[in-house]
């Protein structure tokens, strides 16, 4: 009811179709997920790229593009609520992890004074997601299957709890994605060369060795709609390639349903709410939230789930039934090009040229 109560009178300020989309993090793997999954859409839209500097892919394969502040720099609200007056932006989508507490902080803010819809979660929700810490005690406090976790003040603590488990050990930092400082340690050894390394580290109990190969390590996904009600669950098999998702299995596995829905239910959440998690031998374990757009969210729109879309039809459309019909099969991803011959590296600025990509295959 929290997250309806936020679009109270909102309906009112949207223009007819098309309507006009921004995506910030234009040059991200996730930005480019978003846009990906809204070129995916039969719904009527402008799509606009927003990233804080030229150089970056997404901004040259979207209808238009902008630059953005850096949302840390002083005026930074000021600014991004003149660009979304000027552009006349109905939708901002969040495409890159680094605007997320910015925007979900000032999303009442921003909607007071612009015509456009600040997709984000509310900030309590972003703040559990963004702390690894958080969600294992997020997880505790609703029953629900956690690895138990703590947060050493030293080394010497991060010893005792290893010896006490028995390694390996999972040593991370609580803040951080794409797998940036995650260690599986193995011994004390280990533990005393990478311990001060991780910024803010916590150390977790094994779930489940991670693996090259598709194993036990899954990417799934949940959506809430505007009238609370829980679409999905999405659910994947991966393996993770510096850590994206490289190799994925889109398919049923009904064992981990319940869990997911159960979290879905139980976290309040505008739209999409990733959820990764193992298999070991006590059965599907969370480990991870993004209650944000993640990297396989074009993955999830060509198999049916195409969450981007269904944030518009839920929550400016108003749409009532929004029931996805989910796919299966087998992505592999690889890298891809935008060319913009006779550019230089100096030369780019605003209106950005549209770029090519070829058609290698």
């Amino acid at each position: 009811m929290l997250l309806v109560a936020s679009l109270i009178g909102l309906e009112r300020k949207y223009p007819m179709q098309p309507l006009r989309v921004m995506v910030t993090g234009a040059g991200s793997g996730v930005g480019q997920g978003v846009i990906k999954a809204l070129r995916l859409s039969d719904l009527s839209l402008t799509l606009i790229g927003a990233d804080i500097g030229p150089l970056n892919a997404g901004l040259f394969r979207t209808d238009e593009s902008v630059l953005i502040p850096r949302f840390e720099k002083a005026g930074a609200l000021e600014e991004i609520i003149e660009t979304l007056r000027r552009e006349h932006i109905s939708v901002l989508m969040v495409g890159s992890e680094f605007d997320l507490e910015f925007l979900s902080r000032n999303k009442h803010v921003i909607e007071a004074e612009t015509a456009t819809f600040v997709v984000t979660s509310p900030p309590e929700t972003i703040a559990i997601a963004a702390d690894k810490w958080a969600t294992t005690n997020f997880l505790k406090e609703h029953g629900l299957p956690h690895a138990e976790a703590v947060v050493p003040h030293s080394l010497e603590d991060a010893e005792q709890v290893a010896a006490a488990w028995g390694y390996p050990v999972v040593l991370k930092a609580r803040r951080g994605t794409s797998s940036r400082h995650v260690h599986v340690v193995r011994d004390a050894g280990a533990m005393r060369v990478v311990f001060e390394t991780v910024p803010e580290p916590m150390v977790q109990r094994m779930i489940s060795m991670p693996s090259d190969e598709l194993g036990q390590e899954y990417t799934c996904s949940v959506f809430t709609c505007r009238d609370g009600s829980v679409l999905g669950p999405f659910t994947a098999r991966r393996t993770l390639r510096s850590g994206s998702s490289w190799e994925i299995e889109v398919a049923p596995f009904p064992e981990l349903d319940p869990l997911l829905m159960e979290i879905g239910r139980v976290l309040p959440t505008l739209g999409s709410l990733n959820v990764q998690l193992m298999v070991g031998p006590a059965g599907p374990v969370p480990f991870e939230f993004n209650a944000r757009f993640s990297g396989t969210t074009a993955v999830r729109a060509h198999y049916g789930f195409n969450e981007p879309e269904m944030v518009i039809r839920s929550y400016v459309s108003r749409e009532e039934d929004l029931t996805p019909v989910i796919g299966r099969g087998m992505v592999f991803r690889y890298l891809e090009e935008v060319f913009l011959d006779g550019a230089t590296g100096d030369s780019l600025a605003e209106p950005f040229p549209r770029g090519v990509v070829r058609s290698w295959f």
